[in-house]
């Protein structure tokens, strides 16, 4: 029975360590979850809640008595695990949205705290759209007090939030890149706060706002950028990608279009639950066929996995076929550790390979917006052969 359960919350713990939290504080309340004694839902999250919230009572005294001390190093890696106890709060499906909102605001009051701490510049904004404002943060990879930085902007998908992002922003950070992090249609502040709910006219709203966010400040260059995105914020970056002609490069990691996954597989909770519904416009499915539209040729890489049961090779080779300029992707064949037969789902690939594909990732858009070639790409993905399969290529650098 306790793998049983353990096997059901196998998605929230690849996201929750995704994020950063630590292993071991994760098998600890694992092994709380074990120990109850008549195993229900409603007491698997209460039992999981509960002992991350004092966790974070745990940490966050810790990142009070740093940052009294001056210890500012301390402090920040304390708040940041404050953050990441809350994020593991958030990645329960709570079907109550007004517990899931207050989840949420703890999550991010404690990210607040955390940036304040943190050496580079992170500034929140709000972005314009015709549905409303977008929060997001700018993560600059110093003070931020420079003109017309390359910019990259991120994506994730539903039951993402821009301090999740910050995963997608560090490396790039350390690349001399600033990057935007936006709660998109249906995620984070923008659904908690603003009542902006995915679907096909918000998502290209948002592009639309970001663009002319951008265009607007001389701190963010609007010619030297790029699009990177994560699961279903990998179909995003692409369809950003081909409403700006001009970027020069896109990332998509385990893509999930939703009009390309397979329907079957998706949990019914997830399609019909009562958060679930709560993000997604009436017209969802439909209106997330807009991501279908166009193609690019601006520099491409893509990452996908045998083991995604949402978004299978097949449908993820439709989306590397639509672009129509230099390309490479990776195959990933490598088994699970978080997975059983009876819950594997997309969470889980994502999750366990991302530590090490997101080197891979930044260094290739490092390439193109810093200048210059990175021969290093080219040989890690030699190095990568026995491991990878279905790397691709289509013209070469010299090309380009």
């Amino acid at each position: 029975m306790k793998w049983a359960i353990r096997d059901l919350l196998n998605p929230v713990a690849t996201r929750s360590l995704l994020y950063g939290a630590d292993p071991f504080d994760l098998e600890y309340i694992f092994k709380k979850i074990d120990s109850i004694k008549v195993k229900s839902g409603k007491q698997i999250q209460s039992v999981w809640l509960d002992e991350w919230h004092a966790k974070i009572d745990r940490y966050a005294e810790l990142r009070d008595k740093a940052e009294a001390a001056g210890n500012r190093i301390s402090a920040r890696e304390y708040a940041k695990m404050v953050a990441q106890c809350h994020y593991a709060c958030f990645m329960i499906n709570i079907e109550d949205v007004e517990h899931k909102r207050e989840i949420y605001s703890g999550l991010e009051e404690s990210y607040k705290r955390y940036i304040r701490l943190c050496k580079n510049r992170i500034q929140y904004v709000e972005i314009d759209t015709k549905f409303g404002k977008l929060p997001a943060y700018i993560h600059y990879p110093d003070s931020g007090r420079k003109k017309d930085y390359p910019v990259v902007l991120t994506y994730s998908g539903i039951g993402s939030c821009k301090e999740e992002l910050e995963m997608l922003a560090a490396p790039l950070n350390e690349r001399g890149i600033a990057v935007i992090t936006p709660d998109m249609p249906g995620a984070g502040g923008a659904i908690i706060h603003n009542g902006i709910k995915c679907g096909g006219k918000q998502i290209e709203a948002a592009f639309e706002g970001i663009y002319k966010f951008i265009d607007s400040t001389d701190k963010l260059s609007s010619t030297n950028l790029g699009n990177f995105g994560l699961c279903m914020g990998g179909g995003y970056a692409f369809r950003s990608t081909v409403k700006r002609k001009n970027a020069k490069v896109c990332v998509s990691l385990f893509p999930l279009l939703m009009n390309f996954a397979d329907q079957d597989s998706i949990p019914v909770w997830m399609k019909r639950g009562k958060w679930s519904s709560y993000q997604y416009s009436d017209d969802y499915l439909e209106g997330m066929r807009k991501l279908e539209e166009g193609t690019h040729k601006s520099d491409f890489l893509m990452v996908y996995s045998s083991d995604d049961n949402w978004m299978t090779p097949e449908a993820s080779q439709k989306l590397l076929d639509k672009a129509k300029g230099y390309k490479e992707c990776i195959h990933i064949e490598d088994k699970p550790a978080y997975v059983s037969e009876e819950t594997i789902m997309h969470a889980m690939p994502v999750g366990e390979q991302y530590h090490w594909v997101k080197h891979i990732a930044a260094d290739f858009i490092a390439a193109r917006l810093n200048g210059g070639e990175n021969k290093n790409v080219k040989e890690v993905f030699r190095l990568l052969q026995p491991l990878c399969s279905g790397n691709s290529r289509q013209g070469s650098a010299e090309d380009r």
